[in-house]
C-alpha cells in the first residue's frame, strides 16, 4: 500500500514538473526531495499534518512552487510512515525512485 502511494506521488510530481534532460531531471528530483524532507522535518518537529501542508506549501518558492499541489498527498504519505523510517533516507529514496522513472 505504501509503495503504491509512493509510486502515485512520484507520478503526480512528474506530471507537475517534467524534465527535458538528465541534468534537468536530477535537479527536479532533488527539488521534489527537498519538499519531501520539509514534510519529514515538520513531522519530526511534532507539527500536525494539516499545519504541515500549510507550512510546506507557504515555504515553497521559485522552482519549488510548482510542487505545492502535491504537498497534501506527500503529507498523507509521510505521516503514515513508521517513525523509525523517518530521516534523510526518505529524501534519498525519493531521489532514487524519481531518477529511475
Amino acid at each position: 500500500m505504501k509503495q503504491a502511494l509512493f509510486a502515485m506521488l512520484l507520478t503526480a510530481a512528474a506530471i507537475v514538473g517534467p524534465a527535458a534532460t538528465a541534468q534537468d531531471k536530477a535537479e527536479e528530483c532533488n527539488l521534489q526531495a527537498d519538499m519531501v524532507m520539509a514534510v519529514v522535518n515538520s513531522r519530526g518537529e511534532g507539527v500536525g499534518a494539516e499545519e504541515a501542508v500549510e507550512t510546506v506549501q507557504s515555504n515553497l518558492s521559485g522552482p519549488e512552487a510548482k510542487y505545492a499541489s502535491v504537498v497534501p498527498a506527500v503529507v498523507d504519505w509521510v505521516y503514515t510512515l513508521p517513525e523509525d523510517q523517518l530521516g534523510d533516507g526518505v529524501g534519498q529514496s525519493w531521489v532514487e525512485a524519481c531518477l529511475a522513472r
